[in-house]
């Protein structure tokens, strides 16, 4: 564990010392890929410029949609009801036996990834000072860790994965773009066999590692003074008055929120009911379901409300970068970028081999683009068409690249934030156990990808 830790440490200061903010990264890439368009594209720079401004707003409606999928899960996860799980739920381990509080935290952590990626991020950290009072003994950094391990192991195989959801939504990007034909619905690949035995196992997998961690007690780190009145702080959920005037009783009154979240839960049955739950599952539906649990779990509107005011304030990357990563999807669309880099990857690569070189692929990007939504906007548009002509089928290529995305969520400091904000801890406090788990959980995503049928 100490060579790891100092490995995972060297790692860690080398990305605060060298990778800029992902908005610098986004321009840096678009000058990159501008320039491979120029050249290994052919385009002149006016045809590259035409190019990419043609795309810079075509990914308008998808960034809202994500946007959506952050503030909405993020009301979801400070709810009143929830906070009062919280208590029942961080009382269940033993105090004296810290490893059933690991993974009671490991287990929340990867179903809630599962559920909903943002949702994960936002949930954990609330849940991560309950388990702490209850459970005083436990190492606080293995702790941390465990809050952050199922966006590494199993959120892209989840409800909420970024690629197979943008397949399965109609007239997404690639159709406009004449890359794909038609959907691809989620029964094909968030539902496919192989797909799901792997969520099971990977899950399991981190689960097993961390629960393995567990140091003794001699050398567990608790939580100190300082951290505990940091994790005490957080949102407070907005409590109705005792005296309203007219206007505030509309705000408060539940009705609304039973109209509106009744309305939404029967659109979305009959959305499922006549086109079947895996075409219907697609991201504007999904985020129907999200709001319309947020307004039941809240029950006062305005109460929901001050929760996604809160939450927004956490999408604002997402709603200026997008148009940057849309501007590098329409210089891969609109020039013979994207041509040439399918025959490059078809030259290189082999039936077999292409799952792996996928994930790798993905791997390696997403340390420096920790998002699966902008990278799969940057990457779809060439590997898709480049496994087409290897005879992959569309979802054995989105389920390897998403596999790929999830392995260095556990090394990159980006998506640590939200719990890292409410710990007080740096990254580099955990980044020794994030590495362990990240290098055991490649070894199984290889056998898992050497095992993928080619044809999903």
């Amino acid at each position: 564990m100490g060579m790891l830790a100092r490995a995972g440490l060297a790692l860690t200061r080398w990305t605060e010392r060298w990778i800029p903010d992902s908005w610098v990264i986004a321009v840096m890439l678009s000058l990159c890929v501008a320039g491979l368009a120029m050249t290994v594209g052919g385009a002149s720079p006016a045809t590259a410029l035409q190019a990419w401004g043609q795309g810079l707003w075509a990914l308008l409606s998808l960034a809202m949609q994500f946007t959506l999928m952050m503030v909405l899960a993020y009301a979801c996860a400070v709810s009143p009801p929830l906070k009062r799980a919280f208590v029942w739920m961080a009382g269940r381990p033993n105090p004296a036996r810290p490893r059933q509080a690991i993974v009671l935290m490991a287990c929340f952590s990867t179903l809630t990834a599962w559920l909903n990626w943002a949702f994960s991020l936002v949930v954990t950290a609330a849940f991560l000072p309950f388990v702490v009072r209850a459970n005083p003994q436990t190492d606080f950094r293995l702790l941390v860790t465990c809050a952050y391990l199922g966006v590494g192991t199993v959120w892209h195989t989840g409800l909420s994965g970024s690629a197979p959801l943008i397949l399965a939504t109609p007239d997404n990007f690639l159709i406009q773009a004449g890359v794909l034909t038609e959907t691809v619905p989620i029964t094909q690949t968030l539902f496919a066999s192989f797909n799901l035995g792997y969520a099971l196992l990977a899950g399991l997998a981190g689960i097993l590692i961390v629960a393995a961690l567990v140091p003794p007690a001699a050398e567990a780190v608790s939580v100190s003074e300082a951290q505990a009145r940091r994790l005490d702080s957080g949102h407070v959920a907005q409590t109705r008055p005792s005296r309203l005037i007219p206007a505030q009783r509309l705000e408060w009154w539940p009705g609304w929120s039973l109209i509106a979240s009744a309305a939404m839960l029967l659109y979305l049955a009959s959305q499922i009911g006549s086109l079947g739950f895996g075409r219907a599952w697609t991201i504007d539906n999904y985020n129907l379901l999200f709001m319309a649990l947020g307004l039941l779990l809240h029950w006062y509107p305005k109460s929901f409300l001050a929760a996604c005011e809160d939450g927004i304030k956490n999408t604002w990357g997402i709603v200026i970068q997008y148009p940057l990563y849309a501007g590098i999807f329409g210089l891969m669309a609109y020039t013979e970028l994207g041509q040439a880099l399918t025959g490059l990857f078809v030259s290189a690569s082999s039936p077999r081999a292409f799952p792996l070189i996928v994930y790798a692929y993905s791997a390696v990007l997403n340390y420096f683009i920790p998002s699966g939504g902008s990278k799969w906007i940057v990457e779809a548009s060439y590997l898709l068409p480049a496994g087409h002509a290897l005879g992959l089928s569309i979802p054995t290529v989105t389920l390897s690249y998403a596999y790929g995305d999830m392995t260095t969520n556990l090394i990159q400091p980006f998506w640590a934030i939200p719990i890292l904000t409410v710990t007080g801890l740096r990254f580099g406090d955990i980044m020794g156990y994030c590495f362990l788990i990240a290098g055991l959980m490649l070894v199984f995503n290889v056998l898992a990808l050497l095992l993928i049928p080619l044809q999903l």
